[in-house]
């Protein structure tokens, strides 16, 4: 990859007039806090709505760095791989650790194109935590074993560590749009609210990828016919999760206030070594995986 096409995506994605009303923001934060505020009030009004706009010539370097491939045939056997493309129904909000921004809640940024990301992580944590909204228990639930590893512990025993990774690997999301939400808490006697709380956010109507791929290590060499059987319960299992997370539950900040869900429509594929379907259906993601070939 060229230097020059980074160059060239960092000056898109990480505009230079937002670092100058950083660095002026925390200068006159010092001594000048009116100057301060009017500031930061002029800097929310510019980024309301911004948008990502790639040039030509960074179109095909983008299209590979937001939907990755996996290569199933060098995987182990009834790996599968699933992708689509979602359009978000309720902004999505996320917490970054960057100590010097303009506002207190900036969004997850990746480190290099500063683009606003969801990371595997989260994805990671957030459909684990709808399966276990479910009624899905890892402690007492052998496919979610399988899906999220154990836990290392010791045996009580043998005094020896245990554990196991998951099968499940996740891929980040990434945005080309940003906006700015704002949370207003009300006091509760006079229900009135007095401070409202700026948080950077993706807005309706912004698209990402997700990306899942799912890779049965731990069968290696054992019962062709049972890891079969797994691999397309586990499947099941994780469409289950999907279609809860995306559309009921949320998988963004504050997702118990309605934060961070999609529309039903996607545009998507799961693909295993045998076959390839097409998905265009949050609702029905559960109907539309149940009869892939192995």
């Amino acid at each position: 990859m060229s230097f020059d096409y980074l160059a060239e995506l960092q000056k898109q994605t990480n505009p230079k007039s937002s670092d100058e009303f950083t660095v002026r923001y925390h200068w006159l934060i010092t001594d000048e806090k009116k100057n301060a505020d009017d500031l930061r009030s002029k800097w929310s009004q510019r980024n309301k709505h911004r948008q990502v706009t790639l040039t030509q010539s960074l179109a095909s370097f983008w299209n590979e760095f937001d939907k990755p491939k996996a290569e199933l045939t060098f995987l182990p056997p009834f790996s599968w791989f699933l992708q689509f493309t979602f359009t978000l129904a309720k902004p999505y909000i996320s917490k970054d650790d960057n100590p010097f921004y303009i506002i207190d809640n900036p969004i997850v940024r990746d480190k290099v194109f500063r683009l606003p990301m969801i990371r595997s992580t989260s994805w990671k944590g957030n459909l684990y935590s709808a399966l276990w909204q479910l009624g899905y228990d890892k402690k007492e639930d052998e496919v979610m074993q399988r899906l999220f590893g154990v836990v290392r512990g010791k045996e009580q025993e043998s005094d020896e560590e245990i554990g196991q990774a998951g099968r499940l690997l996740f891929y980040p999301t990434f945005f080309t749009e940003t906006g700015l939400e704002i949370i207003n808490p009300h006091d509760r006697k006079c229900r009135v609210g007095k401070n409202p709380i700026l948080f950077e956010s993706v807005p309706i109507g912004a698209t990402g990828t997700f990306s899942l791929l799912y890779v049965p290590f731990d069968r290696v060499g054992q019962d062709e016919a049972e890891t079969k059987r797994q691999a397309l319960e586990d499947l099941q299992r994780v469409a289950e999760g999907l279609q809860a997370m995306f559309l009921t539950y949320g998988f963004s900040a504050k997702r118990t206030s309605g934060y961070g869900t999609a529309k039903d429509a996607i545009e998507g594929v799961v693909k295993t070594q045998a076959d390839k379907k097409p998905l265009t259906s949050l609702s029905q993601l559960l109907k539309e995986v149940k009869d892939v070939a192995f």
